[in-house]
C-alpha cells in the first residue's frame, strides 16, 4: 500500500520577479485555510513570509530548481530577493 499522507493538492500559485532590490515586493495574502506552501525558483534567492518583515539577504536561502515546503499561516505573504541577478519565484499554496 502506498502512503499518501504527505501528498498535497496545489491551489493558487503566486509568481514573484526577484531582483537585488525586490525584497519589499510580496505576493497577495495566502488563503485563510493555507498552512503549507511550496517554493521553487529559477535562480538562488532568499525568501520571507512575514508581511511586516520583507525578504533580505539574511532571510531563508532557496537554491534554484529545488522545491521547498514551508508551514505558514493563512494571511501571510511571501517576498523574495536575490544576492545577484534575477529570479522567478513560484509560491504555490497547498492543501491536503
Amino acid at each position: 500500500m502506498i502512503d499518501i499522507s504527505n501528498v498535497f493538492r496545489p491551489r493558487t500559485t503566486h509568481t514573484l520577479a526577484a531582483t537585488t532590490t525586490s525584497g519589499a515586493v510580496a505576493t497577495s495574502a495566502f488563503g485563510e485555510q493555507t498552512q503549507t506552501i511550496m517554493v521553487t525558483t529559477t535562480a538562488a534567492c532568499f525568501v520571507a513570509f512575514d508581511p511586516s518583515r520583507p525578504a533580505t539577504t539574511s532571510s531563508t536561502y532557496i537554491a534554484a530548481g529545488t522545491p521547498y515546503l514551508f508551514r505558514v499561516d493563512g494571511g501571510n505573504m511571501a517576498s523574495a530577493i536575490t544576492g545577484t541577478g534575477t529570479a522567478t519565484v513560484y509560491v504555490t499554496e497547498l492543501t491536503r
